[in-house]
């Protein structure tokens, strides 16, 4: 019998250093310099939740249950594929197919839009806990839900303090590379958060790769 897996290992974070050149990273960040930012919200966005109001601290005011932990602070740009950015979607997408093949083995259908990320010290920006699928026996992940999951540094560790991406699985915790290029994939079900950012700004680049709800 011979396995068509290459790893016999499968492994819930998974990284390579150096995935994207510092003259890439610029031009990533060149073009979401040009690109509009929205507040980050939590899943999917509805009226509701456009309506609460953050104090100063970024906490919900809600009148009911007083002052709600806001969740996360941070600011995103979507950057969708285009002739400008289609280098970008294709070595990413070389990339998932590398690493699926390698350690994963998941069936895998399409990547969403790239999403930048900024952490700024101004805002104490965080994403607390979470994982990326929500439940994956609800009824909106009844075809396809998010499998794989990746954030790509592009930031350089010395540019800020705090930040760091925490991965919790099987009650201990993992701190994933902070240098430079490096881009961390996971699967979408482990709990992680991004710790507040103390001084200056982290930059990321964040996806999730959908499959259908079976392997």
């Amino acid at each position: 019998m011979n396995l068509l897996r290459l790893n016999k290992n499968c492994y819930p974070v998974y990284w390579e250093h150096n995935f994207l050149s510092d003259k890439e990273i610029q031009k990533i960040l060149e073009y979401s310099s040009i690109t509009s930012s929205v507040n980050a919200e939590i899943g999917n966005s509805n009226l509701e939740n456009k309506k609460k109001i953050f104090d100063s601290d970024f906490h919900i005011k809600d009148t009911n249950l007083g002052y709600v932990p806001r969740e996360r602070q941070s600011t995103i740009k979507w950057i969708k594929l285009n002739e400008e950015t289609n280098w970008l979607y294709k070595k990413i997408i070389q990339q998932i197919h590398k690493v699926n093949q390698e350690n994963f083995d998941y069936i895998l259908k399409f990547v969403e839009d790239l999403q930048f990320a900024e952490y700024n010290e101004n805002q104490k920006g965080f994403y607390s806990k979470h994982n990326d699928c929500g439940n994956k026996d609800d009824i909106e992940n009844f075809v396809d839900v998010r499998k794989i999951s990746f954030s790509i540094q592009l930031s350089d560790e010395s540019e800020y303090e705090g930040g760091d991406l925490i991965f919790y699985m099987n009650g201990r915790k993992k701190i994933a590379p902070k240098s430079k290029g490096t881009i961390i994939f996971f699967k979408s079900d482990v709990v992680h958060e991004v710790k507040p950012v103390k001084t200056g700004i982290r930059y990321s680049l964040v996806s999730w790769v959908n499959g259908p709800n079976l392997k």
